[in-house]
């Protein structure tokens, strides 16, 4: 059995479900996406990197509104960055695809190099301590940037069932790697020297059939990938979606079926 590393698997993930992706995760957060788009109040001519572009949901939008500007998207998934290749292609629109990490980018690219700045629910995927001072590096005088990341508290649900198999397991416990409030996230941008423009939350829930399929959900695209998942496959895997989904049912089960709540927050800052 192949063991990856939690880089190697949340990449399996994307590239396994890249043809689904949207209409598993980005349809969700299509109000939050479209307020960060309007908010960076894009212009044509620009220059644009959206890093950890994924399928290109958030992208193109963007690209129609800098072209004939650039627009660089940057995705750690080769499935990802070809769906969104072919997506501008059929639009006639001018995408430059870069296969890397976020924080890959960000470390290489040179000062002062693009106008917007465009980062989306990859926050969970690095280390966003070290990252996020190093963002505004990127932007040149009067650049943009906007961020959108799920928080912490998000799926409470779900956290609830993985603590207490945990504990039953005498494993040690994982917690999400995402911030648990803007307030962080504002501080270490600004150390690197942008000026916070706007920042908000956006909650939403959702419905499903049933634990099993919210537990799927959970897994397919990418929103756990806790390290004792590394190798698993087959029936192991399956017993592990039994149980956990079981248990989400017994305990969260109401009338419209079984419910997941997201709590997001939007960042726009500017570099003076």
């Amino acid at each position: 059995m192949t063991t990856l590393s939690t880089d190697q698997l949340f990449q399996s993930t994307y590239d396994r479900v890249a043809a689904r992706y949207d209409d598993l995760w980005s349809r969700n957060v299509k109000t939050p996406n479209e307020r960060l788009t309007r908010g960076l109040a894009l212009r044509r001519g620009e220059r644009l990197v959206d890093l950890a572009s994924g399928s290109g949901a958030a992208t193109l939008p963007m690209t129609r509104l800098v072209s004939p500007g650039e627009t660089v998207a940057v995705d750690p998934s080769e499935g990802m960055l070809t769906l969104a290749r072919e997506r501008a292609h059929a639009e006639g629109l001018t995408l430059t695809a870069i296969q890397a990490k976020a924080e890959d980018f960000i470390a290489a690219a040179p000062a002062a190099s693009f106008d917007v700045v465009s980062m989306r629910f990859a926050l969970a995927y690095l280390d966003w301590q070290h990252v996020l001072p190093a963002m505004g590096r990127l932007l040149r005088s009067g650049g943009r940037l906007g961020l959108l990341t799920s928080l912490s508290t998000s799926a409470p649900q779900a956290l609830a069932i993985y603590r207490r198999l945990a504990e039953s397991m005498e494993m040690e416990t994982v917690e999400l790697p995402t911030p648990g409030a803007v307030g962080p996230v504002e501080e270490l941008l600004a150390r690197g020297g942008v000026r916070i423009e706007d920042s908000w939350q956006h909650n939403f829930r959702l419905w499903f059939g049933s634990g099993k399929e919210a537990t799927r959900w959970l897994l397919d695209t990418g929103y756990i990938a806790h390290p004792a998942l590394r190798g698993l496959e087959g029936e192991v895997l399956d017993g592990l979606v039994e149980l956990f989904g079981a248990q989400l049912e017994d305990e969260f089960r109401e009338d419209d079926g079984v419910p997941l709540d997201f709590f997001l927050a939007g960042i726009i800052a500017r570099r003076p």
